[in-house]
């Protein structure tokens, strides 16, 4: 068998330049640790000329205080020495335990060493912290703001004295003295890493933002031969293959920037508790494959993009069924509203499943509703239709994608 025949069965991906005509991408990602500003993230994204989707919104401020609060987790104080009930030394560190979940927690002191002979370990009370935004603040617009200002010209960044407003500390009781430096020092370093949280991408949302880009911007499916592996298809009139090397310019530009790395003659292997630091973790990125057409790789993907499809639609589906269990006769006019919305889900789902169907030779995708989501939404049109015959085909045509098929 030549060469020429040998690449032909069995197949291959290249990398470079590409300039192989290609049926689509393998497109390979890593998102490690870290935290990059949203300023800075959104100016790379700009000046790449990518589109705002590309980019993770900012979370909600009520979040990024859940989150901002770990950081006085474990923060040491001082030991103890000659404290009464205690023999010797008294280790003390901050730990923070939930009063109410996202909202309302309590600062405490974990004070360990040895009582009346014995390892002993206490807890104290110290403040109360809670997210508690002003009556005059919108949380949800300060945010839209925040975030319009870096895409839109003429608006202005919104202060960040007012975040840093909805957050409050006090004395865990009101009667108990507290000690107002430990007080200060507390809210200063709460405060500070709740302002860079709420204006920060970190790892989480950024690999959240990978997969819907890959998905709904791209067209790509996840490509099971291994994590963090999905396939693209190509397309020479929306340039496929740039807006992937921009956005591996752009995913790269956070891994530069949360980038480990010592020189082992001024840095130490182990950090200050004794485990060895990361130096060598690889860096967040997105490498960029050329798929070769080949009968036995594009079965590969015809399993893979199968597979995604039911699966998708299955999903699809079942939403439908939470949807007409949700009818309510006295509003009408809202709920076909929530009709054309799902109806625009149904129509991107064909598409797609027929653009694909043609680029790979044909997909055999199911649409057959599960037994027990037929049950029920049969169930459900039965009791629709006599009081809205309309509303209930309507709903019937959702479901049903059998002419669509066709």
């Amino acid at each position: 068998m030549s060469e020429t025949s040998e690449e032909e069965t069995q197949g291959y991906v290249v990398e470079g330049q590409l300039s192989t005509a290609v049926r689509g991408y393998l497109v390979l990602y890593s998102v490690t640790g870290g935290r990059v500003s949203y300023t800075d993230f959104a100016n790379n994204a700009r000046e790449l000329e990518l589109p705002r989707s590309f980019v993770p919104p900012i979370r909600r401020t009520k979040d990024s205080f859940a989150i901002a609060k770990n950081t006085l987790t474990g923060m040491a104080l001082p030991n103890l020495e000659n404290i009464e009930g205690w023999d010797g030394v008294v280790k003390q560190e901050i730990l923070v335990e939930r009063l109410k979940k996202g909202n309302e927690y309590a600062v405490q002191i974990k004070r360990s060493g040895r009582s009346r002979g014995k390892r002993h370990t206490e807890r104290v009370n110290l403040f109360r912290l809670e997210f508690s935004p002003p009556e005059n603040f919108d949380a949800a617009s300060w945010c839209q703001t925040y975030m319009d200002s870096h895409w839109e010209e003429g608006i202005e960044a919104p202060s960040m004295s007012s975040i840093r407003r909805c957050l409050t500390i006090e004395p865990y009781w009101d009667e108990e003295d507290f000690d107002p430096i430990m007080m200060q020092t507390i809210q200063q370093r709460l405060l500070d890493h709740f302002e860079v949280v709420a204006t920060s991408i970190d790892a989480k949302m950024l690999r959240d933002r990978l997969r819907r880009v890959l998905a709904s911007n791209m067209k790509g499916f996840p490509f099971r031969s291994g994590q963090g592996a999905w396939f693209v298809p190509n397309s020479e009139e929306d340039n496929t293959l740039g807006s992937l090397e921009d956005y591996s310019n752009l995913l790269e530009s956070f891994g530069t920037a949360n980038m480990l790395s010592g020189d082992p003659t001024e840095e130490s292997w182990f950090d200050e508790t004794g485990k060895p630091r990361d130096w060598y973790r690889p860096s967040t990125n997105l490498r960029i494959l050329g798929y070769i057409d080949n009968d036995r790789q594009l079965e590969y993907i015809r399993n893979d993009i199968q597979n995604n499809l039911s699966r998708e639609i299955a999903e699809y589906q079942s939403k439908i069924v939470k949807l007409a269990d949700s009818f309510n006769e006295d509003k009408v006019e809202a709920f076909e509203e929530r009709l054309n919305n799902i109806q625009v889900v149904k129509e991107e789902l064909v598409t797609r499943l027929a653009n694909l169907s043609d680029m790979i030779g044909g997909v055999e995708v199911s649409t057959v509703v599960f037994s027990d989501l037929n049950e029920s939404f049969t169930g459900r049109l039965d009791s629709i239709q006599p009081l809205n015959s309309t509303v209930a085909n309507r709903l019937r045509g959702l479901m049903d994608f059998s002419e669509d098929e066709d």
